[in-house]
């Protein structure tokens, strides 16, 4: 259920200096089942991208209300986005998980650095007062990895990018396009144009390693004519119907 949230807020596209909207996700038959926001700053030199989005319902109580954000920053050449840093986080009762790419474009190399806390019950038999005493202690651990490669785009800068040019596509033209913070995504993403509707145009997402069990192996995605998302889905998710993120304002 996570990896379809992520992958539904994920699909995005704009090209705008300051912009903020509100998305709601929703299962066919539990209706409203997510909510995020994305907020982008792009002041020609360095841009911030961050997409804030957590379960609402039954999907609040299956992720203990979870809060999930997911942020990529970085500098601005000649319209083109050049991320440095991607971070993917998050937030729950006594739990924290950081997980921060830093891309060094100079000596070729993805640094991956992760931060993880979880709050744990320590039980304790008082033989005295015949009780057991509870009390609560923070486990931290840190790891980082290095990665001997470079990836031009993370999860979210990959279609905030013009530099990709969705909107021009052709009818049945495809892209395939690789992305850093996941290895479905680093193993690429195949867009494809499929048709367009008066002012929307509509595309397929689908990465290389299926993951949609029982469902549709793509996901749709429109974006308008201001090459902003407007409505993005997953069909046939299990028994649970059809997935949707959908801009509210």
């Amino acid at each position: 259920m996570k990896k379809i949230i992520i992958l539904i807020l994920i699909s995005l596209s704009l090209n705008a200096n300051t912009m903020k909207m509100d998305y709601i996700g929703e299962l066919s038959i539990f209706g409203k089942i997510a909510a995020a926001k994305v907020v982008y700053d792009n002041d020609g030199e360095k841009y911030s991208i961050k997409i804030i989005g957590s379960g609402v319902g039954i999907v609040g109580k299956l992720t203990n209300n979870k809060q999930y954000i997911l942020q990529s920053i970085g500098l601005v050449k000649d319209g083109v986005l050049i991320p440095q840093k991607y971070i993917n986080s998050e937030y729950g009762n006594g739990f924290e998980k950081i997980k921060t790419y830093t891309i060094d474009y100079a000596n070729n190399k993805t640094i991956v650095n992760e931060y993880k806390k979880d709050r744990v019950e320590i039980s304790e038999f008082d033989i005295i007062h015949v009780r057991y005493n509870v009390s609560y202690k923070d486990i931290i651990t840190k790891k980082e990895k290095v990665l001997d490669e470079i990836y031009q785009d993370d999860m979210i800068s990959v279609f905030f990018n013009k530099k990709h040019n969705l909107l021009s596509m052709k009818k049945d033209e495809t892209k395939q396009m690789n992305a850093l913070g996941s290895k479905d995504t680093e193993q690429g993403i195949i867009v494809k144009h499929i048709r367009q509707e008066d002012d929307k145009s509509i595309f397929s997402v689908r990465v290389k390693k299926d993951y949609l069990s029982g469902g549709s192996k793509d996901a749709t995605f429109i974006l308008d004519s201001e090459n902003i998302l407007y409505e993005t889905r997953i069909d046939g998710i299990l028994f649970f119907g059809n997935a949707s993120v959908r801009r509210v304002k």
